[in-house]
């Protein structure tokens, strides 16, 4: 039999950190809260708990990853209309601009 004494994240936890993960979703914390079922408090005990920190952190590493291909056009457009920043940006990701390749921002 398998060990069962992995963390894994209940069904309340799951539909929180989705909740605090939408970007479109503006709502405040209370009322995500209330959506979920659980209290504010609650969700504080569990953003002390790094298994549930660890675990909204997996799922926004897999939405971002999600958006790279996306986010490198948007800023690859921006460089194309000769915004600066978006240029100076693009180097800086790419290790190529002085301040990157001397170690330092």
């Amino acid at each position: 039999m398998r060990n069962s004494k992995v963390w894994r994240p209940n069904a309340r936890q799951i539909k929180m950190a989705e909740l605090l993960l939408n970007p479109e979703d503006r709502r405040t914390k209370t009322e995500k809260c209330k959506e979920v079922g659980v209290t504010m408090k609650t969700l504080w005990k569990w953003m002390q708990d790094e298994r549930f920190v660890n675990y909204v952190n997996e799922q926004l590493d897999k939405y971002t990853n999600a958006e790279l291909a996306e986010v490198w056009r948007a800023l690859l457009m921006q460089c194309k209309r000769g915004n600066v920043q978006a240029i100076k940006l693009f180097f800086e990701m790419k290790m190529m601009h002085p301040s990157v390749k001397d170690g330092g921002w």
